[in-house]
């Protein structure tokens, strides 16, 4: 009947788990900005704590029955001490304000670094403070002063899409180690995780001769098909100045040449790879068009991006890579 009481002992076991994190939800909800007071702040006493109470009240019981005056003083010493320090490290994280508001990109299977600020609204000095995700190995400290600080800790995401870190952990023991302070802090992270990429270079030929066929043309040709806003990262060569002056704001030139079906990444052409390495395949020619300032559109089984060039690009393209949903995945 072993295997019963296991079952049931996992059963249990994650039923604590559930009620812990409904109630950690209540308590300490998610926000992007987060103040720190007694409502979120949690303290006990470490192992040392635990080490000074037993011998304070050795030292008391020792001066009771002795009826030792300089024990019983002593024995109130630490006791006023122990309370100093239970005050000393709740107050060295009360007050804080932590916030997370940039947003966060990366590839999967990669560290990825995100950014926290952190401020004291009491103008106070923080010292001796760790932070750290829960399955985190490396615990690096740190403090604030007046003016504030930004620290950076990693994580590495699994699969692609939105990826939430989940907690993180902000405790101290400062100043004397009597006690730990501590308050599990969830800022609503979403980390938006690009596939991998894949190298394909049977397919990297086909569409690197195809994308440079359609540069060459493009610079060869007025042909002029469209006029359109201005995006980050097109060529200013190619700003239509005239409508830009009659329009107050700054216009690009699309060539006819630029919309040709030869600069459009497919993801069929893939169609004798998995998805996974189909996807990390297209990221592997979006970053390498992208190094050459070559042109490209998208294609996700009739889900197109239309064709254009820079940054904001590449961005968008590695975006919806990342959220490509399609039956049977």
């Amino acid at each position: 009947m072993w295997w019963l009481s296991t079952k049931w002992s996992q059963r249990a076991e994650k039923f604590r788990t559930k009620r812990f994190k409904s109630w950690l939800d209540r308590r300490v909800p998610p926000a992007q900005a987060i103040r720190l007071s007694h409502r979120n702040i949690f303290i006990v006493p470490t192992r040392q704590g635990f080490g000074f109470v037993l011998i304070l009240l050795l030292i008391l019981i020792a001066g009771i029955n002795y009826q030792n005056a300089l024990a019983h003083a002593l024995a109130f010493l630490m006791l006023g001490l122990f309370l100093v320090a239970m005050l000393q490290t709740h107050r060295n994280l009360a007050g804080l304000v932590l916030s997370q508001t940039v947003p966060v990109e990366g590839f999967v299977g990669q560290k990825i670094s995100v950014a926290f600020q952190v401020q004291s609204d009491a103008g106070r000095v923080h010292d001796g403070l760790s932070f750290f995700w829960p399955n985190a190995r490396v615990v690096q400290g740190f403090g604030v002063d007046r003016n504030g600080t930004t620290i950076y800790r990693q994580t590495t995401p699994e699969q692609r899409g939105w990826h939430a870190p989940g907690r993180i952990r902000l405790e101290t023991v400062y100043p004397f180690g009597l006690f730990r302070a501590w308050s599990w802090l969830d800022f609503d992270c979403k980390i938006l995780s690009y596939p991998k990429p894949v190298p394909c270079d049977h397919l990297v030929s086909q569409n690197d001769s195809e994308l440079g066929a359609g540069r060459r043309s493009s610079l060869g040709t007025d042909d002029v098909k469209a006029v359109r806003d201005f995006q980050d990262g097109d060529d200013q060569r190619n700003i239509h100045w005239r409508a830009s002056a009659k329009l107050d704001r700054l216009m690009v030139k699309s060539y006819e040449s630029q919309l040709s079906a030869s600069q459009w990444l497919r993801l069929e052409a893939m169609r004798e790879l998995p998805m996974a390495d189909r996807l990390g395949g297209l990221v592997y020619l979006i970053e390498a068009a992208s190094q050459r300032g070559d042109a490209f559109g998208l294609d996700l089984n009739g889900q197109q991006l239309p064709v254009a060039s820079g940054p904001g690009q590449e961005r968008e393209a590695l975006k919806r890579l990342a959220l490509f949903d399609w039956p049977g995945l």
